[in-house]
């Protein structure tokens, strides 16, 4: 399985839902102070219209020299008489009868032969502790001022301002709920090209079965679907390559086992040691082209031959043989199922790598632990005293072709994966740093009193001579 690199920040979903809520949010804000602007212009813009419309209705009135106060109602505004000079006549409102407006305001206005028509104007300002609009007009007198208070506007503006915030605020937790169904949504398609994505593997590509619009994600599984058939086309050629070699090497190679093996056999002692040399790494190379073999057969290993197995005695003594030096460490009469070519593979394999890494078999041990408990898998352990792994290389110590620092060719842990995997097993690893590795690998013990394996398991113990054979024979 490949690497995967650590991601920090949020996922694009909430990315969307937050960019999304933002958006409702800002634009929400934009709207209700656009319209609390809105209602206060027009509301005092109407009363400002009403008030000049007033004061000339009011201007005529006085067209003369009655200065005598408005009696009756005057419609909630209050009318002030004032002289040229600026100075206040008469109110129609207790209130406002010593409430004056400013004397060089008044005189601007007061412009003697002017028509009652003419020469309105607009004041707002705080007459006492209120705030007022009024319009001016002058007279034949002075001048006629119609007023009003602006708290109704106030309060009006109030009530305005709560609704709106509370609208605000309500929209603004719609918003993250709204915000996170719109991204939902749109993700969806890249949501289902993203587990149709998932579903290859590297034995099993094929393109992507996309069935969505022509649009950016239909143009993106147009592309992946591309990069599919092409990196298909690359593996296929690369697996027919790895076959081709495997054979090409198989043959030289068996024959050069054979000739050293008849060459031991008439050696001299003085010599015998450099020969027992040469066939331990041909044989090395006979398993490496093994392993290449099966990788480019099929990349897994799918079916196996079950035997009833002793795993000390058809499993880990073979493989220690294989290695002078390596120690072995297991209890006698435990039985599994297995492949005992595949699960020798297995050990080989990884003893390998424990002995390459250490640079002494001594320092290897392979072994067995009985189940804790009847029914509890098997635990065959392959430990070492070496370096030990990298934290950092743990998660890809099992992907093909992936090289430690100990050097060889990526494939013996995976395909020792594939096989404690197709055994319906798992396989563990620990690993400190200057202290040494442990693979354990747990497997299902054999149960004596399971009928289904009366005519399914062939418990005829396999010719140990014929076992050792490489996978690659079989």
């Amino acid at each position: 399985m490949p690497s995967m690199v650590a991601r920090s920040g949020l996922a694009l979903r909430w990315r969307m839902t937050l960019l999304s809520s933002l958006a409702i949010v800002l634009l929400s804000v934009i709207a209700a102070v656009t319209a609390f602007v809105v209602v206060r212009q027009n509301l005092v813009g109407d009363l400002q219209r009403a008030l000049r419309e007033d004061v000339v209705r009011v201007a005529q009135i006085y067209a003369g020299a009655n200065v005598t106060p408005p009696e009756g109602p005057t419609g909630g505004v209050i009318v002030q008489l004032y002289s040229r000079q600026g100075e206040l006549l008469a109110a129609s409102n207790d209130e406002f009868r010593d409430r004056a407006l400013p004397t060089e305001v008044v005189r601007q206005i007061a412009a003697p032969g002017l028509p009652p028509n003419d020469g309105v104007r607009n004041w707002h300002g705080a007459l006492g502790e209120r705030e007022v609009r009024a319009a001016l007009a002058p007279v034949a007198f002075g001048v006629v001022v119609v007023l009003s208070p602006t708290d109704f506007i106030q309060a009006a503006l109030l009530q305005i301002g709560r609704a709106l915030a509370v609208t605000t605020v309500v929209l603004t937790l719609l918003s993250g709920v709204v915000g996170y169904l719109v991204a939902a949504a749109a993700l969806q398609p890249v949501s289902q090209l993203a587990r149709l994505a998932a579903r290859l593997e590297p034995g099993y590509l094929t393109p992507i079965d996309y069935r969505g619009p022509d649009d950016e994600v239909g143009q993106l599984s147009t592309v992946l679907n591309d990069f599919v058939v092409r990196l298909k086309a690359s593996i296929d050629a690369q697996r027919s390559f790895l076959a081709e070699t495997s054979h090409e090497l198989r043959t030289p190679l068996t024959s050069l086992q054979g000739f050293l093996e008849r060459a031991a056999r008439r050696a001299s002692p003085e010599v015998e040691r450099d020969l027992h040399d040469a066939k331990r790494i041909a044989q090395g190379m006979s398993r490496l082209v093994a392993d290449i073999l099966q990788l480019s057969r099929g990349e897994l290993v799918y079916e196996y031959e079950p035997h009833l197995l002793e795993p000390k005695e058809d499993v880990l003594e073979p493989v220690a043989d294989e290695f002078p030096g390596v120690r072995v460490a297991a209890v006698d009469g435990e039985l599994l199922l297995g492949d005992p070519e595949k699960l020798r593979q297995l050990i080989r394999n990884l003893t390998a790598n424990a002995v390459r890494a250490c640079g002494d078999p001594a320092c290897v041990t392979v072994g067995l632990n009985a189940p804790a408990t009847p029914g509890d898998p098997l635990e065959l352990f392959v430990r070492d005293h070496g370096p030990g792994i990298p934290p950092d290389a743990l998660p890809r110590i099992f992907d093909k072709f992936y090289k430690g620092k100990g050097g060889g060719a990526g494939l013996g842990l995976a395909i020792a994966k594939q096989i404690v995997e197709v055994h319906q097993g798992r396989i563990e690893v620990d690993s400190t740093l200057g202290e040494g590795t442990t693979f354990r690998i747990y497997l299902p013990s054999f149960d004596d009193t399971n009928d289904e394996t009366d005519d399914t398991v062939d418990d005829t113990r396999p010719d140990r001579t014929s076992e050792r054979a490489s996978v690659a024979t079989s």
